[in-house]
């Protein structure tokens, strides 16, 4: 069995490696607190994600 242990995706606003299968929860767990969070993935694309905007939308 071929099993990868290497973390090479990074969530900057934690300041931690993930691997590439559990990044999208990890980025979930931010969408569900309505926090901003900035995510290099293993291919290097680095992408933010505003969901601190919806937040502010559901309290108007």
């Amino acid at each position: 069995m071929n099993v990868s242990k290497h973390k090479s995706c990074f969530c900057y606003t934690c300041n931690k490696s993930f691997h590439f299968h559990g990044i999208n929860r990890h980025r979930s767990r931010h969408r569900d607190k309505k926090e901003d969070c900035k995510i290099r993935y293993t291919n290097g694309d680095i992408y933010t994600f505003n969901y601190s905007a919806d937040k502010k939308e559901s309290d108007k």
